[in-house]
């Protein structure tokens, strides 16, 4: 049987850190009325269907929350849950309410949102920032840390096991086989996953519980999990590289586009699900540094949302997500808004009623053994021209005794950080060996390139300083970007660039 769930944001109630942090009385309401259109056409701000700018310590609001989940078809609410260093929490007092008030039936389960908070200057890595349009900006002696994200041993484990439990106790709480439901968002991060894991699983059995249900986000490639979720539009923007930044700087996909990506993409391996999404505008939060998913309309989503729930079926998952029930600082909710009333909530209805349309579609690739792998090969091809352009162009550099280190030198950079270290990597390092640029390290989920004193450096791990760090995997150039970013990274560029860069030297 299929069931909808939807990403559910506790953000929309004062909290003195939020006063303190970014003003007196913000909640994600302040960032999305602030919000005004940054380009012609812009859909901003989003208003509530009659302004119900609400309170989620209000009893009423929740009751009306879950009354719309009964009549539009949502199965269930997963709720950022904020768990940081030495059990410090924020943002919890919509769920206590929630467990206390039983008469709301409101199923639900939890996202342990497993990021720092931060200001967006800070170093901290794996670091989220609330609101950029609101930001203070650097004093002196502030490292921009708000709240750090650690997860100690066995001892804070259990702290937090044991501040779950009523949670999972209750009959309102999403289970799968006796197991309570529990999703991560960034799971590659939890160094002691593993270990953690274990003795949840084991407490949650001596509880009574079959085991804990673990769902992680974006993590391909890990058994530890019993599902992996993939977040979108997140995960498709990152792979589509066909944005129109405007001159305003902010990032504008299309709707269409973005979705068809998501429905066309081959996903490989079992226990996978595609998360759906309503909208995509962050500018409320990020302003001219947003992105924008442009011409979401209800009736596309419903369409969509219809294919999407089919082609999760077809890899045998009954869970479809949707994101979101309330981000209104990121323009995606399936609360009624002034623009389009309740329609992406009907949309969901719809798509519940009309989904076996599609399965015919989706079943006949999973019933062809080859289709998968022609949809990688193709992607395969794609990558290997660009490569294969790359070295004509690096080629044409050689033939006119032009080096790469004349780009280095030109910028002032005398040291390097080579990022992949795969066919073009090596080129990169041998022609840089006895060059006047050091190679600090080399940075390679899984690298066999060895050579006398140079560092090898797994992408998640701190890397020596250099500076500037060169992504020779071109083709994934903005997701590495995106991520060293993320860490506080700031000066890279990609070999093409680079050899752009010298053969424009030449014209």
């Amino acid at each position: 049987m299929i069931k909808i769930i939807s990403m559910y944001l506790p953000q929309f109630h004062r909290v003195k850190e939020n006063d303190e942090w970014w003003g007196e009385g913000f909640t994600e309401w302040t960032a999305a009325k602030q919000a005004h259109p940054l380009f012609e056409n812009h859909y901003q701000p989003h208003i509530p269907l009659n302004q119900n700018y609400y309170d989620l310590l209000d009893k009423k609001t929740m009751q009306w929350q879950a009354d719309l989940m009964k009549k539009y078809g949502i199965d269930g609410q997963c709720i950022y849950h904020y768990w940081f260093k030495n059990g410090r929490q924020i943002l919890e007092r919509p769920a206590e309410n929630l467990l206390h008030w039983t008469d709301i039936d409101m199923p639900f389960f939890f996202c342990w949102a497993n990021e720092s908070w931060a200001r967006t200057w800070s170093h901290l890595r794996n670091r989220t920032p609330w609101s950029t349009e609101l930001e203070p900006k650097q004093k002196a002696g502030d490292n921009g840390v708000l709240l750090e994200q650690q997860y100690g041993e066995e001892k804070e484990w259990k702290q937090h096991f044991e501040y779950l439990l009523p949670y999972f106790k209750d009959q309102r709480y999403i289970k799968i086989n006796n197991k309570p439901v529990f999703m991560l968002y960034k799971t590659a991060e939890i160094y002691c996953l593993q270990e953690m894991m274990s003795f949840w699983r084991s407490w949650a059995k001596e509880e009574g519980f079959s085991g804990i249900y673990l769902i992680a986000a974006n993590n391909l490639g890990r058994n530890i999990q019993d599902l992996t979720l993939l977040f979108e539009p997140e995960h498709t923007l990152r792979i589509l590289k066909e944005s129109k930044k405007d001159s305003s700087g902010v990032c504008r996909y299309n709707y269409t586009e973005v979705w068809d990506e998501i429905l066309n993409r081959s996903v490989k391996g079992e226990k996978i699900s595609i998360q759906g999404f309503t909208g995509r505008d962050d500018t409320p939060r990020r302003g001219r540094g947003g992105q924008v998913v442009e011409h979401a309309e209800p009736e596309k989503f419903r369409k969509y949302l219809s294919e999407l729930i089919a082609k999760n079926l077809s890899n045998g998952c009954e869970l479809t997500f949707i994101n979101a029930w309330n981000e209104w600082g990121e323009g995606m909710h399936l609360e009624p808004d002034e623009k389009n009333g309740y329609g992406f909530l009907e949309g969901i209805a719809y798509a519940k009623e009309h989904y076996q349309a599609y399965m015919d579609k989706y079943s006949r690739g999973a019933l062809e053994p080859n289709a998968k792998e022609i949809e990688h090969l193709k992607g395969l091809n794609k990558r290997y021209q660009s490569y294969w352009m790359l070295l004509s162009d690096w080629l044409t550099l050689k033939e006119k005794e032009v080096k790469l280190e004349t780009y280095f030198l030109k910028k002032g950079y005398h040291s390097v950080a080579i990022y992949g270290i795969g066919l073009l990597g090596k080129h990169l390092y041998y022609e840089l060996e006895n060059s006047e640029i050091e190679i600090k390290c080399i940075i390679d989920r899984g690298a066999t390139f060895s050579k006398n004193g140079v560092i090898i450096c797994r992408p998640d791990e701190e890397f020596p300083k250099a500076d500037v760090i060169v992504v020779t995997a071109t083709y994934a150039y903005s997701v590495i970007l995106e991520q060293l970013k993320e860490r506080g990274y700031t000066n890279i560029v990609s070999l093409e660039q680079i050899i752009e860069n010298l053969l424009e030297t030449l014209a």
